[in-house]
């Protein structure tokens, strides 16, 4: 029972710390996108333009959707619609502003609809709702996120969940970055200490990145570890690969993706622009369905992708999972046979 509990917990802290602090990394996937969207704009300046002041800071607008299949059973699908709204302001690197280097804020949304109903329960939709706030001024980064999930997210309060989290810097070099912090997060995660149930739990921040001509590694470790690999980064076919721990259950809950990538158009001036990959992975999706049930599947599947940044496109076949109905205290396994899976998701930078 206790051990049961812990584990949920530390799953709990991953998901939600990994969520919390991915625009630290998005934040440099916006600039590339930023200079691939203006580099025609950069090209040829006015006379008149370049003796204008400089603006100080740069506003942009991004939404993204996207939309997910997933095949459960011969005439059963998963169907989950997707969006997000953010709102960035960067100061620019000749700026001499005291504000802050980046303030961003946003809100996302999605619904899970089962296509046939779970089996012993009436619920088929599933909602997922946050909003989230970034300030990075120099070296310190400061991140907050509110978080609502469930068939009916607004019954109860065991359903939100939020997470304050700070970084700092500690090392940048051309090759190296190194940033250490901690926060906290307030949920109802089933822990239990004596007789107490904590609500608001530490959370400790590490994240390390080393980049070289021939490969690209990170580690990531926000309550459970995960790292990630690219060799030959630069060049135009390169291997990807990232792993996270999704709980102690192994090796089901070792999540991981593998792929083979071409970039085409790396030797242009479209650059990383379009990249085609074939690859692997063992994937989970999550569902609550109300404060003491949840369904999970874990698979693995095998996928092509095509990307042309403002598009993403991905699809496969997902084999050799697992189903677990968790009811109360106990859970109910059975294999998942698997079935054809389709991503797709879309951006833009205004």
């Amino acid at each position: 029972m206790k051990r049961t509990l812990i584990k949920k917990s530390f799953m709990a802290l991953l998901i939600l710390g990994v969520t919390a602090f991915t625009l630290t990394s998005q934040e440099t996937d916006d600039s590339a996108l930023d200079q691939t969207l203006n580099a025609d704009e950069t090209t040829v300046e006015d006379s008149t333009a370049a003796q204008a002041p400089a603006k100080e800071f740069t506003f942009n607008v991004i939404p993204v959707i996207g939309f997910d299949m997933l095949q459960l059973e011969k005439e059963s699908f998963v169907l989950t619609p997707s969006g997000t709204l953010q709102f960035m302001r960067r100061k620019d690197a000749s700026s001499t502003s005291r504000q802050p280097d980046v303030i961003a804020a946003g809100a996302s949304y999605s619904q899970s609809i089962f296509t046939k109903k779970i089996e012993g329960y009436d619920e088929r939709q599933f909602h997922s709702m946050s909003v989230f706030a970034q300030v990075a001024a120099g070296k310190n980064n400061f991140m907050l996120q509110l978080a609502l999930s469930g068939a009916k997210p607004f019954d109860s309060y065991k359903n939100f969940n939020g997470v304050l989290m700070y970084g700092r810097q500690l090392i940048k070099t051309d090759s190296i970055t190194f940033t250490a912090g901690g926060g906290i997060i307030a949920a109802d995660l089933g822990l239990k200490i004596g007789s107490f149930k904590p609500f608001v739990i530490p959370l400790p921040l590490l994240q390390f990145a080393y980049n070289s001509e021939y490969f690209n590694a990170s580690l990531d470790w926000i309550g459970l570890p995960s790292v990630s690999l690219t060799l030959l980064p630069h060049k135009m076919f390169r291997f990807k690969g990232s792993c996270s721990l999704g709980g102690f259950n192994l090796p089901s809950d070792l999540k991981f993706d593998c792929a083979v990538c071409c970039y085409p158009l790396t030797k242009t001036k479209m650059g990383d622009f379009m990249s085609i990959s074939a690859g692997i992975t063992n994937s989970q999706k999550g569902f609550k369905i109300d404060n003491k049930n949840s369904l999970k599947y874990q698979y693995y599947s095998a996928y092509g992708e095509l990307s042309l940044t403002l598009i993403t496109l991905r699809a496969g076949y997902a084999f050799g999972g697992k189903q677990t109905l968790t009811a109360g205290d106990e859970k109910f396994k059975k294999d998942y046979d698997g079935g054809v899976f389709a991503t797709i998701q879309a951006m833009y930078m205004f």
